[in-house]
């Protein structure tokens, strides 16, 4: 078997495990957005087109850096598939050649990228003619490749660069302008050695616990808001476009947040089984799952409010709030459930919305 064979191989069954795992979640989406799900890949196009037609230069700016920001989360996930994480060190005895390995890691990249892949897709619809007038998309484009390459080897100047353009987008620069500003921080930031937080409590609380617990999953919370924003900005574009189809949306922005947060009580709910015994040596062991769905849901209705902010508010997303707490318990006590839970919960909250 060739280098190049085993990268294939290794990329393909890192594949079938990630899909593997995500079975409930997939179940869990796939409830409700068989119907939207259409209308979001639509609504990408849309917003590649928005970043060719150049209306608004500030508007093409925030397109470019919801997607780059989409992208990352997206990558981040299959990064371990791409890079072969698990049998990294075992690459060094089938080539020696620094180059061919740095060559494949890319090349599965390119294979991985889908918003890299809709650009170009768009770009070969729209001609050579049509495109020479859009150099900004070239340089998107070229953008877009650059970031996935630095989400491998430096995650964190991708992560800072994302930072870093977010202030950007206050300034009224042209897009040519704003990509040669994103690239210089991405590759200034490259040069930057690795910061790590530290925090190290005093007196061990239920609430220093957590706090250390959100720093050491740092990235399982960041994701989730990232994704919850992404929603809301991503609905907040098609109520612009069509505000008709806004109601419509609204309480699906909700439930996916929802459903997001709700699961993250899983995570947290192993976490605690791993100290059962100190906190209850310590009498403190219900305090200590309260105070992990306190938390959970104040960051839900962290994310729901910055919804209905954006959005409008709408009685069916209150509904959504009022009964996240179910979601939270049923992922902490039966998380086996927490597909039939939140599916039922999302179609009859459509089911009541068509009905009135």
């Amino acid at each position: 078997m060739t280098y190049l064979q085993y990268r294939i191989t290794a990329y393909r069954y890192a594949l079938r495990m990630l899909l593997k795992q995500a079975n409930q979640f997939a179940l869990m989406i796939s409830t409700l957005f068989y119907i939207f799900l259409p209308g979001l890949i639509a609504a990408m196009f849309f917003g590649l087109g928005r970043i060719i037609q150049n209306d608004s230069e500030q508007a093409s700016n925030q397109i470019i850096w919801g997607c780059l920001l989409l992208q990352t989360l997206l990558l981040n996930v299959l990064k371990p598939a791409i890079l072969d994480d698990a049998h990294r060190m075992f690459h060094h005895s089938l080539t020696k050649s620094k180059i061919r390995l740095i060559a494949s890691d890319i090349a599965q990249l390119v294979a991985s990228h889908v918003l890299l892949w809709m650009s170009l897709i768009l770009a070969l619809a729209m001609g050579v003619d049509k495109l020479a007038r859009a150099p900004h998309f070239i340089g998107f484009m070229i953008t877009q490749l650059g970031m996935g390459i630095m989400l491998l080897y430096r995650p964190q100047a991708a992560v800072l660069t994302l930072v870093a353009s977010l202030v950007l987008l206050a300034t009224t620069s042209s897009n040519l302008a704003y990509l040669a500003w994103l690239n210089a921080c991405l590759l200034a930031l490259s040069f930057v050695k690795p910061i790590r937080l530290r925090y190290s409590p005093t007196k061990l609380t239920v609430w220093s616990f957590w706090a250390l617990y959100g720093l050491c999953h740092a990235w399982s919370l960041a994701w989730r808001v990232s994704i919850s924003l992404l929603v809301v900005w991503g609905v907040a574009v098609i109520g612009v476009e069509r505000p008709e189809l806004l109601h419509w949306y609204t309480p699906m922005a909700a439930l996916f947040a929802s459903l997001i947060w709700a699961s993250l009580c899983i995570k947290t709910t192993k976490y605690i089984n791993q100290h059962r015994l100190f906190w209850a040596s310590l009498k403190q062991l219900g305090a200590l799952a309260q105070a992990q769905h306190i938390l959970i849901f104040v960051l839900y209705f962290l994310c729901w409010l910055t919804g209905v902010i954006l959005l409008r508010f709408d009685v069916f997303s209150l509904a959504i709030l009022i009964l996240a707490p179910v979601l939270q318990w049923c992922a902490a006590t039966i998380p086996q459930r927490l597909a039939v839970c939140w599916g039922s919960f999302a179609v009859l909250t459509y089911l009541v919305k068509a009905l009135m």
